[in-house]
């Protein structure tokens, strides 16, 4: 090779490697540098995906636990609306709520305590406990929901057991000891307002007695209606025949000489809206008290006029 030669190659060599490197400045200075972690140190994302199934799984717990708490509540509502009346905290027309799900447990031998209570709410002639008649309504299953079923088993569950017992028997002292707190400060309220005028108490009981001729009437409404009302809150004391409650054949009938001078609407009335007033000769007081706050006035006159037919 000639020394012409040797001066071209060596020149296109060295032209060569200066492209190459004006290309790595310019390719470095695009690139973003990799921050570095001190020894032992976790990139955040990493500790988050890490921490994330923990705080999922608390999440749920909590969910669940909340969930929990409101199917008690609902099932407590329902109870005092439906099966308070004869599942009190003793026997009664039903066995008592205390300790209904101690005694679930044992009732059928490879049934727990929650299918035996779901199953005597959906089929309660499945298993009719010894020494009570099969009077609970059997339309339960179809007029609630499974959730509200549910409610009830949960609710149950926990008021029906010797700790919930133990827990109402507490609450209910805590309960008595606010009320009478209560009403030891409305009588020391009562008794330092001054009383009124006595012409201005004159004209008002004048007013109230002239009222009370006016509203003595009691309303009678919808027979058909009344009958979905009496169906879901009375049936199952009050059926074709005498039962927990006097049979609903002839009660309109009867309920006409209860009372002397006490029509059969007024004295329906005050059977659904104060049952303790008129006991039955013959039966127990086991009447649900809440009729006149759980229903309307028009729900009522319903029920009346649909008894007033039978």
């Amino acid at each position: 090779m000639g020394k012409r030669t040797w001066m071209i190659f060596i020149t296109a060599l060295a032209l060569s490697l200066l492209a190459s490197a004006c290309g790595s400045s310019n390719l470095a200075e695009d690139l973003t540098p990799i921050p570095t972690l001190a020894p032992g140190e976790t990139p955040a994302l990493v500790d988050a995906l890490a921490q994330a199934p923990a705080t999922q799984e608390a999440s749920g717990e909590a969910d669940g636990e909340g969930g929990g708490d409101a199917l008690v509540a609902a099932g407590q509502e329902l109870f005092a609306q439906a099966c308070a009346g004869c599942h009190g905290a003793q026997d009664g027309a039903g066995p008592a709520l205390t300790g209904m799900a101690d005694r679930a447990e044992t009732r059928v031998e490879g049934m727990s305590a929650e299918n035996y209570l779901h199953e005597s709410i959906v089929a309660p002639s499945a298993h009719v406990v010894e020494g009570y008649a099969d009077i609970m309504p059997k339309n339960y299953g179809d007029d609630y929901s499974d959730e509200q079923i549910d409610s009830l088993v949960a609710y149950i569950m926990v008021a029906g057991s010797e700790e919930g017992a133990a827990e109402d028997a507490e609450s209910d002292e805590e309960a008595t000891e606010e009320a009478e707190a209560t009403e030891e400060a409305e009588a020391t309220e009562e008794a330092e307002v001054t009383e009124e005028p006595a012409e201005e108490a004159d004209a008002e009981a004048e007013a109230t007695d002239d009222g009370a001729d006016e509203g003595a009437a009691v309303a009678v409404g919808d027979a058909s209606a009344g009958e979905g009302v009496f169906t879901q809150n009375c049936a199952g004391c009050h059926g074709a025949q005498d039962g927990a409650g006097p049979a609903l054949t002839g009660m309109g009938e009867r309920a006409e000489t209860r009372v002397e001078g006490m029509s059969a609407e007024e004295y329906l009335h005050e059977s659904v809206v104060d049952p303790s007033a008129y006991i039955v000769p013959g039966f127990a007081d086991i009447m649900p008290k809440q009729y006149e706050e759980q229903l309307s006035e028009d729900e009522i006159a319903n029920l009346i006029a649909f008894m007033l037919e039978h």
